[in-house]
């Protein structure tokens, strides 16, 4: 399933989020083992988008985030609604800060990072790392809905890894 959904996203989508055209099974196993992943799937269409979440080992409280979204269903809110889901799961671990490390002109995940609430930004070369507070990104109030997505998804824990280094 996860293998049909990678080979279906375009070239920049999975160099965006992978930093490379192809991932090999090895590869997305060791993101297993060192991660909490969600994917998101539709009745009848199958696997749309994943999200994975790990600590980082360097620094405690902090989680990195990665999130792949089918290119035909962009900008319908799937990505926003699974950070929030893996941002919630974070901090109730004990996690207070969300961090993404991406390329500069990775602007999916950057606008997607604007909608979440106030970041804190630095630049490396090509490269930008953003952190946000959990607590402004999720609201453990509101449980999440099938509402927060523009269609309904299941999710589910696909793996549960050791902290990151």
């Amino acid at each position: 399933m996860v293998n049909a959904f990678l080979l279906r996203c375009s070239e920049q989508s999975m160099h965006r989020r992978w930093g490379r055209l192809r991932i090999h099974r090895p590869d997305f196993e060791r993101t297993l083992r060192a991660s909490d992943t969600w994917i998101a799937s539709v009745p009848g269409a199958g696997m749309i988008a994943l999200v994975s979440i790990g600590r980082l080992h360097h620094s405690p409280g902090v989680v990195d985030l990665g999130v792949q979204v089918a290119d035909h269903v962009h900008r319908r809110g799937i990505g926003t609604g699974l950070v929030r889901l893996a941002a919630r799961h974070a901090l109730a671990g004990g996690a207070h800060t969300l961090s993404v490390y991406t390329e500069r002109t990775n602007t999916p995940m950057l606008g997607l990072l604007r909608r979440l609430g106030p970041a804190s930004t630095s630049h490396d070369g090509s490269h930008t790392e953003i952190r946000l507070s959990l607590s402004d990104i999720t609201s453990p109030s509101r449980p999440m809905t099938d509402e927060d997505f523009h269609a309904p998804i299941h999710t589910a824990p696909r793996a549960q890894g050791p902290d990151r280094s």
